[in-house]
């Protein structure tokens, strides 16, 4: 199942014959981590992320300066007003979204910002997989190259929850 919503999965999971669920999970959309992976564990259901870069703003390459092409839903729904503003920059407004990817820095050790996200995501045993977008060989190897990182630190992971509930989750504009 691919769902929307936190409220949307926990009422998935609980169904006799479902095997994945797919939905936005990424160091911006963090809910997930506080009930539904362990659920999703208990019942054998592997949890398929997508959206690992937040429509690209946790790559570090964009600016508040950055536009995007008429065709590009970051430009046309950036807003909401295509389809759920969720799926958008993770929800957050992108001159802010921007502003707290950079603020992750300080957190990478170094690491491209897009590979330690990825990094994040897969140090989380529920993940089964994650849906990664690339339209370049280059892409291709860096979301590779994230699998090649040390696990992230639980001191590290904890700070990067704390900066999720402090600086994040009041941003996003939709349902979590």
């Amino acid at each position: 199942a691919s769902v929307e919503s936190l409220d949307e999965a926990m009422l998935c999971i609980q169904q006799p014959k479902i095997s994945s669920l797919q939905l936005i999970f990424n160091i911006f959309r963090q809910r997930p981590k506080q009930s539904l992976l362990t659920e999703a564990m208990k019942k054998q259901v592997g949890i398929i992320a997508r959206l690992p870069l937040a429509s690209g703003v946790l790559s570090g390459k964009y600016t508040k300066k950055t536009e995007f092409d008429s065709g590009d839903h970051r430009n046309y729904n950036k807003d909401g007003q295509a389809f759920s503003v969720g799926e958008t920059f993770a929800g957050v407004e992108f001159e802010k979204a921007v502003s707290l990817a950079e603020k992750l820095k300080v957190y990478t050790g170094g690491a491209p910002l897009a590979q330690f996200a990825q990094r994040w995501i897969l140090d989380h045993p529920a993940v089964t997989t994650i849906i990664t977008g690339a339209s370049s060989t280059e892409q291709v190897k860096n979301n590779v190259a994230a699998c090649d990182l040390e696990p992230i630190s639980e001191e590290i992971h904890q700070k990067l929850f704390d900066f999720y509930l402090e600086k994040v989750e009041n941003l996003v504009r939709c349902e979590l």
